[in-house]
């Protein structure tokens, strides 16, 4: 017998409800940023695990409950989005959406091309806030317009 999908009601409603909520995938991220001493964004609370059976550790659960839900959502959509862009025959890139903060995770992908598998594809950790975005096609032979040169800043 399968085990339940990740994303199953049932499986949401286990991690709900139980107080001592293990998730390995973000331990061992929480472990590296930890490391690095950098946290990405959406981390906010989450950097120290704190002694169990305080209202601390109460807090620290539920700010890790709202990243395994957001996680599963995304890990869900990749596929769709990758099919997205493959289907329409665009290429695309990854793009971090808040660029001042420094990621461990991501900087080596940002603006980076992806093939076509998904191992190259948002989300690298817990929390990521990191897109696919279309990379724009220039027709070979034509010329850009004077619009579409970036301007130099001179005058």
């Amino acid at each position: 017998m399968a085990p339940p999908p990740l994303n199953g009601r049932n499986t949401l409603a286990a991690a709900t409800a139980t107080r001592d909520f293990s998730w390995p995938e973000f331990d061992r991220w929480q472990v590296a940023f930890a490391a690095a001493e950098i946290f990405p964004p959406r981390w906010e609370g989450l950097q120290r695990v704190p002694p169990p059976h305080t209202p601390e550790a109460e807090t620290y659960r539920l700010g890790k409950l709202v990243l395994f839900y957001e996680w599963l959502d995304m890990l869900a959509h990749r596929p769709a989005v990758r099919a997205h862009y493959d289907n329409r025959g665009i290429r695309a890139r990854v793009v971090r959406q808040d660029a001042r903060a420094p990621c461990p995770a991501c900087d080596p992908f940002n603006a980076r091309e992806v093939g076509r598998g998904l191992d190259a594809m948002p989300p690298f950790h817990p929390g990521c806030r990191c897109v696919l975005v279309a990379m724009p096609a220039v027709p070979v032979g034509r010329r850009e317009t004077s619009q579409e040169r970036p301007r130099s800043g001179i005058e």
